[in-house]
């Protein structure tokens, strides 16, 4: 099969990517913005993220332009859209990509969550969530936890006493950062070997290099599930402070190693795990046993082959 991923979100369709190429697919990588966390993209149109309205015929001649060469001359059986379409409304998906193959929507989370689903996305063959709480927004679709590949890189077990807290958000409203700069404030008042790591504008590999030093990481406070960045992290053996809303706790398998935290009690956890060097190491283990298990590439790309298969009338 030949499959066009759109969008290159938190590296999910470049881990994506990996096992289906090992399975035989003809894949290529599509981004649109500027996104110095993307990891080996086969193709970027590098365009800004923010736009004005009378820059909109520009980009829309631009992405159709490329769009057009990339597919007269791949011929793709699969357009895998991350987030849905790339226009207002994912117009995009009836109009133009149904004309050329099949339709894949896999929504990530803040397109969805702030937005719904579009008049667009309505023409999908087949939809996936990244997290289980987008079933809320879209019910009808599948949830396939996203795929993370062995990236190599383990805790870097320091010869000192001090204990660094990490943070690698994207968006700081989005990841609740201001808990976390709280939270960090008031433990090194208390606890003079604690030192905060806070790392932005990072690309993904300095980005991983430098949560490899950490003792304990904090992803995101307030939003209610993990990202990719749990899963990196417990792949290196360290813990993950998270918000996982009640009703989700469902999802997760135990024991997962994650720490469930609230902008509440964000302070009173990383207390307790900057204090117990032993439940650091334990909750360390269980989630590399976690990521392992819920999150094989394998298995993911398996899934999704499946759902491929379901819409696609060619055996493969």
């Amino acid at each position: 099969m030949k499959i066009l991923h759109v969008r290159n979100i938190a590296n999910v369709a470049y881990n994506l990517s990996l096992q289906q190429k090992k399975m035989g697919h003809r894949v290529l990588i599509l981004d649109i913005i500027e996104n110095f966390t993307s990891e080996n993209i086969d193709i970027s149109l590098n365009l800004p993220m923010r736009y004005s309205k009378r820059d909109l015929f520009n980009r829309f001649q631009i992405i159709s332009k490329n769009l057009l060469t990339i597919i007269h001359k791949e011929k793709f059986d699969i357009f895998h859209l991350h987030d849905a379409g790339i226009f207002p409304h994912d117009i995009d998906i009836p109009l133009f990509f149904k004309r050329f193959g099949k339709v894949v929507v896999h929504w990530h989370g803040s397109k969805l969550r702030d937005h719904g689903k579009t008049f667009g996305s309505k023409f999908a063959d087949a939809k996936i969530v990244s997290t289980p709480d987008l079933l809320k927004y879209a019910p009808e679709a599948i949830w396939i936890p996203n795929s993370i590949p062995w990236h190599g890189l383990g805790k870097i077990n320091r010869d000192d006493e001090k204990i660094i807290i990490g943070h690698a958000p994207t968006d700081r409203k989005l990841k609740g950062t201001k808990y976390f700069i709280e939270a960090l404030d008031q433990l090194k008042k208390e606890h003079p070997n604690v030192e905060c790591l806070l790392i932005e504008n990072k690309s993904h590999m300095e980005a991983l290099k430098l949560l490899q030093t950490c003792d304990i990481v904090v992803d995101s406070v307030g939003l209610g599930w993990y990202g990719v960045l749990t899963n990196e992290v417990q792949q290196m053996g360290i813990p993950c402070c998270v918000t996982i809303k009640p009703e989700l706790e469902k999802f997760i398998n135990k024991p997962s190693g994650i720490v469930n935290v609230s902008p509440g009690n964000l302070k009173q956890k990383l207390e307790e795990l900057i204090l117990d060097e032993s439940l650091r190491i334990k909750l360390g283990n269980y989630g590399k046993k976690y990521v392992n298990a819920v999150h094989n590439n394998e298995k993911t790309a398996k899934e999704i082959q499946s759902i491929y298969s379901n819409i696609y009338e060619k055996v493969f």
